[in-house]
């Protein structure tokens, strides 16, 4: 029996909003598009053990790691925003087997 680590969520979560940007050329123009995705979860900063396994020249940069109950319709390489802050999704790890989400997602530099 695999276990449910859903539950352990309960109690921790709190409201997220995150807004996916989206970019489309339309005629030869680059249109953007918002998609904000408000759900409950947990967002805290990447663990150490995790940021040792990222790129060095990015190990000084914001990393967050995100865990919620709920599919999310973001995929690595989508750029999104949390909290006025531009990030790119770079890892999303399907547990749904255990109940939950995980996605690393990494401050975005122009």
């Amino acid at each position: 029996m695999i276990p449910r680590i859903q539950s352990a969520l309960n109690g921790w979560e709190s409201n997220i909003r995150l807004t996916k940007i989206s970019q489309t050329i339309i005629d030869g123009d680059v249109s953007e598009a918002e998609t904000i995705f408000s759900f409950k979860g947990v967002i805290q900063p990447l663990k150490s053990q995790d940021l040792a396994l990222k790129p060095l020249d990015t190990r000084s940069w914001l990393w967050y790691m995100i865990h919620t109950k709920k599919d999310l319709e973001i995929n690595v390489g989508d750029n999104i925003m949390y909290e006025g802050q531009d990030f790119k999704v770079m890892n999303k790890n399907n547990y749904k087997l255990n109940g939950y989400f995980e996605y690393h997602i990494v401050e975005k530099f122009s």
